[in-house]
């Protein structure tokens, strides 16, 4: 299926842009979120495992990913990817000056795996319509506009 993008207008960017110069971009739309009960319930469709069964999986997943990368583990999922934990820090001018006051905050980084990336590769777009807009294409709001189709 498809990803829904609508067209939302902002400056131009470019480098030899004019001043007040606009273009039209695509931004995709979520048009619905999936749940982990939800989740559950289709993987149990593909397998004999029970919804609670699978559930019970996820969450231990989640609870081992979660000691890993506390821990400064690197998690590989074969196909599906691999996650670890990393934080830039601010400089010091010598070594002894360094303390760990001075690290950004940590996050997560993903790489998708061979599953995913052939999942991106293979993308498709379909503009979306939000309802008494068909006429015209959206003005642009940046991320936080109102217009946004309703997640269930």
């Amino acid at each position: 299926m498809p990803l829904k993008f609508r067209l939302v207008k902002r400056r131009d960017m470019s480098k030899d842009a004019a001043e007040g110069a606009e273009l039209y971009y695509a931004q995709t739309s979520i048009t619905k979120k999936v749940d982990l009960n939800r989740i559950c319930s289709r993987i149990s469709k593909y397998s004999t495992a029970s919804r609670g069964d699978i559930l019970l999986v996820l969450d231990g997943l989640l609870s081992v990913m979660n000691e890993s990368l506390a821990d400064g583990e690197s998690i590989h999922l074969g196909d599906f990817g691999s996650f670890r934990m990393v934080a830039g820090s601010k400089g010091s001018s010598t070594e002894k000056d360094f303390n760990t006051s001075l690290f950004h905050r940590a996050h997560i980084v993903f790489y998708p795996g061979t599953m995913l990336t052939d999942t991106i590769r293979n993308a498709s777009f379909e503009k979306y319509n939000i309802p008494g807009t068909e006429s015209k294409p959206e003005e642009g709001q940046g991320s936080g506009g109102s217009d946004r189709p309703e997640i269930e």
